[in-house]
């Protein structure tokens, strides 16, 4: 079944924003005069749902308590793409550390919109039109115990669906799509023992999200969604690491079009478009060796499995059945603080793939 995931967009920019917020944190060690408070940067995108494209980042850092010398650098952040499909998003979001590290507190807006131009079977034109998408969130995560962390998110999504062409019509009708305007809010759990945010060779981190979309919030239909995730990294060799990632979202029967799971969401898995394979259930594995050949310049190599299927895990079967596998190419842009640029391309089932260009590592 192929299908559009809209959250998609939301989580790109939510993706980049991440990233960003952390570029300055380095363990043991302050910022000094050299690294700006504000800092504006390019950026390029290629990706098979948004498209290639390019845009630019601006950031601001700074301490909310001076004193405190054990959280990192908090962040407040403006992105803005557009890509050759006329597609396009920008979004504001800010992250804090406070009281050294116990919270951590995050929000965000984004407002987008991607053009759609989807070859399904049985259609005898491609399906074309656009999602419109607006949201804010928050999220606050409080330290626990040693890495263990317990939070929550709240937000408000509202999506809109603009038929293209005559089979957009028919697509819509035969899929249900409708817009829906509705909150949502999430618990969360986390395990983070990475040696390093951005670019960690030892640790764990796991997440597990449980998010509520019920109807008193304004959804078409209520319902709900469990995302969990575990990062393992492994380091191998002198400046050498193998990664690897588990991930699964199940939502229950009746889920409405824009709250299914989606095959090439973020990393899960590369070599998809987000949105043309979703279903109410995904499961993902992946590894990723990465080698940096120099201090500057590494090679990666990655491959993958996925299961999308609906119901219980009875239903799995070949057809739900997707490989993925790729290489890549790395650039260490800033070595004190790891932040790497990223070009991949991955090959998945049915002659599918694509280019990704990023800053971060996928997972």
């Amino acid at each position: 079944m192929k299908l559009l995931q809209p959250i998609a967009l939301l989580l790109l920019a939510g993706s980049v924003a991440a990233h960003a917020a952390e570029t300055n944190r380095v363990d043991g060690v302050e910022p000094d005069e050299e690294e700006r408070s504000w800092v504006a940067a390019p950026l390029v995108v290629m990706n098979p749902a948004f498209g290639n494209g390019g845009g630019a980042v601006g950031l601001y850092f700074f301490r909310p308590d001076p004193a405190d010398t054990v959280s990192p650098a908090s962040t407040v952040g403006l992105v803005g793409l557009y890509s050759g499909t006329d597609s396009y998003f920008a979004g504001l979001f800010a992250k804090a550390f406070l009281r050294e590290d116990l919270w951590r507190v995050a929000g965000g807006a984004v407002n987008g919109k991607i053009n759609n131009e989807f070859e399904i079977g049985g259609f005898n034109e491609t399906v074309e039109f656009s999602t419109l998408v607006n949201a804010v969130f928050v999220r606050i995560d409080r330290r626990i115990s040693g890495n263990w962390f317990l939070g929550g998110n709240a937000g408000i999504v509202d999506i809109n669906y603009r038929e293209g062409n005559d089979a957009s019509k028919i697509y819509f009708d035969l899929f249900n799509v409708e817009d829906n305007l509705s909150g949502q809010f999430a618990f969360i759990g986390f395990h983070d023992s990475r040696d390093d945010i951005r670019y960690p060779e030892t640790g764990n981190y796991s997440e597990a999200t449980l998010t509520f979309v019920p109807e008193w919030l304004g959804s078409v239909e209520g319902y709900h969604a469990l995302e969990m995730f575990a990062n393992q990294y492994v380091s191998t060799f002198e400046r050498q690491v193998l990664a690897l990632r588990a991930y699964g979202r199940f939502t229950p029967s009746g889920t409405p079009y824009s709250g299914l799971s989606s095959l090439g969401r973020q990393s899960d898995l590369r070599g998809y478009t987000s949105g043309e394979n979703i279903a109410e259930n995904l499961m993902a594995l992946q590894a990723e060796y990465r080698w940096f050949l120099t201090r500057r310049f590494g090679v990666v190599g990655f491959a993958g499995v996925s299961e999308l299927y609906n119901g219980s895990i009875e239903n799995i079967n070949g057809d739900t059945f997707y490989p993925s596998a790729g290489l890549g190419f790395r650039y260490m842009l800033h070595e004190e603080n790891k932040m790497t640029f990223r070009f991949d391309y991955a090959w998945g089932s049915n002659d599918e793939s694509g280019f990704y260009v990023g800053v971060g590592e996928a997972f």
